[in-house]
């Protein structure tokens, strides 16, 4: 019995804990790029939201298997209405049916400080996130004073 309660404090520890999962709507947008190349290369913006549940975004791959996997760059965005993470990928347009994208929930901080141990990922299709809804945009944000001397 002894060991019984000691398993279940030790399953309890917020590191094995995945928590619930609220409103998460990531997406995508592609950009057209100003110089064409002979390769058709188009920019995507992937959008992902900074929290999914009591977990923030680690990280965010693409991957198109037996071709490429790419750890990408996340930046704070402030275009859309919500908080989220921007991450961009610019590919071949033959590859965009293809391509999946992983984002990745596995720390509890949101400077990525802390690691958890659940499988906390999903992945998309980046067809898939080109097809969801975008957020609301962003209204400008307002004029600055004029510096003071």
């Amino acid at each position: 019995m002894y060991k019984l309660f000691i398993l279940f404090i030790f399953f309890s520890f917020e590191i094995f804990a995945c928590g619930d999962v609220k409103a998460f709507s990531p997406f995508a947008i592609n950009h057209e790029v100003q110089n064409k190349s002979e390769h058709e290369m188009i920019e995507y913006e992937i959008l992902s939201p900074i929290q999914k549940g009591d977990e923030f975004l680690s990280s965010v791959t693409a991957r198109l298997k037996g071709e490429f996997i790419v750890n990408l760059d996340i930046r704070e965005d402030h275009n859309y209405v919500g908080e989220y993470y921007s991450s961009y990928i610019s590919i071949a347009k033959k590859h965009t049916n293809d391509t999946e994208i992983i984002l990745s929930y596995n720390t509890t901080k949101k400077d990525r400080s802390t690691v958890i141990f659940c499988a906390n990922w999903s992945v998309y299709k980046l067809k898939e996130l080109l097809a969801f809804e975008p957020a609301e945009v962003a209204p400008p944000p307002p004029p600055r004073l004029p510096d003071s001397k």
